[in-house]
């Protein structure tokens, strides 16, 4: 018993000692980061493992007319990642889409709009193998809002996305509020997104 205490020790020691965590600044990590990335990293058996997310997104509402709103999604692309546009001709799964539960308060009306809108191109991906629209650069959509009442509400909003080459499906839930007359949303944490 005591000699598997003490081989386990040492294991323990052995392995937690070949990952570490650095902070140092190479011309390489400079040239990968943005400025608002630090430059930390983790080894592991002496190669780097960069910890970075593919995107940021930022959300906001603006005011438009009388009773008119816009949703303002924007992505910020990072480490060479891209996505499948909300214009493709192509009903991919995964590609960009935002909406909202069902409710009589708010609708989205008309079509997203893209900017800078994506042109098609052929990908030969067996996966794709044909037309598709990929946005690569950041780009902003905005989402009409049609306000359907003057009272106080909260709605739930989702957007989905793949994000490439990571090969995940990304889901952001929001919460739009609509209280004394001002208009606000928020994006939300972990188990508090829902399905719409």
């Amino acid at each position: 018993m005591c000699k598997s205490i003490i081989y386990s020790l040492i294991f323990l020691g052995t392995t937690c000692g070949q990952t570490k965590i650095t902070e140092t600044e190479t011309v390489q990590n400079l040239a990968l980061k943005t400025k608002t990335e630090t430059s930390n990293y983790m080894e592991f058996n002496g190669n780097p493992l960069f910890i970075s997310d593919p995107y940021d997104i930022e959300l906001s509402i603006e005011k438009i007319g009388n009773n008119g709103y816009q949703l303002v999604t924007e992505i910020i692309l990072k480490n060479d990642s891209y996505f499948v546009s909300p214009h493709s001709k192509v009903a991919y799964k995964g590609r960009f889409s935002s909406g909202l539960q069902k409710n009589a308060n708010l609708e989205m009306t008309n079509n997203i709009i893209e900017i800078p809108r994506s042109v098609e191109e052929i990908d030969p991906h067996p996966f794709v193998n044909g037309p598709v629209n990929w946005v690569r650069e950041n780009t902003t959509y905005t989402q009409p809002l049609k306000l359907n009442t003057n009272s106080d509400f909260e709605v739930s909003g989702l957007i989905k996305f793949t994000i490439e080459p990571r090969c995940s499906l990304e889901k952001i839930g929001y919460t739009i509020r609509y209280k004394s007359g001002n208009m606000t949303v928020q994006i939300l944490q972990g188990c508090q997104i829902i399905e719409l």
